[in-house]
């Protein structure tokens, strides 16, 4: 064989092999004897080759999970089993700080992208991190893109410092994370943490379809994207609606407070139910509320004297309708069953709702 052609099959074979359409299937565990496999998660995507895909047989894994180049991580069901839990190991969490300097101690890190997790059960029982770092079961740092279906994250307990799924970005370089389909549940603060501070935001998140219930502020949305159809419940405040992008769609029941939002928040068409403070509580900086169902609320949305847009909405079974709301407001909404559609005195504010910590919830009053 001529050197030239030599030469060009070398180099074609490095160019297939570099390239992402070539990357290959890998195992974690021994259900599948015909991939090459790995005894632990954190093993194989440390090694494998990027934009690969880590195939993980049932079973429980003590490790925290670093994942810091673009792959698929999806767990598989073998024989009768389909659960690959991700637990707390022996050794304490390696912390690391968020863009507002916040410590959070993931379960699994990411910080690359795109980085897709599917199938995966997170789960935080025994963990031993102190109070004000922040447990959280899938952490995508400033940078990282990615997607994170069908997983479900439980048993977060640290004090109220947790959070089911965290993604951020701190770059002004646009980046994607879409969390859908998911699980979130017995966690004592956030289901569901969206972080931006970049202006306008750099950070697009979808979050759709999932099922969260937590004991505390459940999702707290500060980005753009949108948070559409998930059923959330259970805690004190729904959504904390601080971002650009739509809240839209959801299904919100047995809280305090449904929706608390500020700074320029759109939420419609949700379902708010069994509000036992407010439905919908405005926080200030021209929100819109529109064709929103509340139902069963001691407030169906409490204006605090601010002047959103609010129209189209329909409240039932509620003490108050419309409460400290100005006098120039005229929009057009329905009432059902309201023992009072309207107050207002202005002259005084009512008190805003109280996070229990200082966590991001707070900064979002900025």
């Amino acid at each position: 064989m001529s050197r030239p052609r030599v030469l060009f099959l070398l180099v074609i074979g490095l160019l297939l092999a570099a390239h992402p359409m070539f990357a290959a299937n890998y195992a974690v565990g021994t259900c599948k004897p015909s991939l090459p496999s790995y005894a632990t998660i954190s093993a194989a995507v440390g090694a494998v080759p990027p934009f690969s895909t880590v195939e993980v047989c049932p079973g429980t894994y003590s490790e925290q999970v670093t994942i810091a180049q673009p792959l698929t991580l999806k767990g598989i069901s073998s024989a009768n089993a389909g659960q690959a839990v991700i637990t707390i190991p022996g050794s304490p969490l390696a912390v690391v700080t968020n863009i507002y300097g916040e410590s959070i101690a993931p379960q699994v890190a990411v910080s690359a992208g795109p980085v897709n997790i599917s199938d995966i059960t997170v789960d935080g029982t025994g963990n031993s991190v102190g109070s004000g770092t922040f447990l959280t079961g899938i952490f995508y740092e400033s940078g990282s893109s990615g997607t994170v279906n069908e997983v479900t994250v439980r048993n977060l307990s640290n004090s109220g410092y947790t959070a089911g799924a965290w993604a951020e970005n701190g770059s002004t370089t646009n980046e994607s994370v879409t969390i859908e389909n998911s699980s979130f549940h017995d966690i004592d603060q956030y289901g569901v943490v969206t972080e931006n501070n970049q202006s306008p935001p750099t950070l697009f998140a979808t979050v759709k379809g999932n099922s969260i219930e937590t004991s505390g502020y459940i999702v707290y949305w500060e980005s753009g994207g949108s948070l559409t159809a998930n059923v959330i419940g259970g805690g004190f405040v729904g959504v904390g609606a601080f971002g650009t992008g739509p809240v839209s769609g959801n299904t919100l029941a047995n809280l305090s407070y449904g929706i608390v939002a500020c700074c320029g928040a759109t939420a419609t068409s949700n379902k708010i139910s069994n509000a036992s403070f407010a439905g919908i509580y405005d926080d200030g900086g021209g929100d819109t509320y529109k064709s929103n169902t509340i139902a069963k609320a001691s407030v169906g949305i409490e204006f605090n004297c601010n002047s959103p847009t609010v129209t189209g909405n329909t409240i039932n079974d509620a003490t108050t309708g419309l409460d400290f709301v100005p006098a120039s407001f005229s929009g057009a909404n329905g009432f059902d069953n309201v023992f009072t559609l309207r107050t207002g005195g202005c002259g005084s504010t009512p008190t805003s709702p109280k996070a229990p910590h200082s966590g991001p919830m707070l900064k979002s009053a900025r």
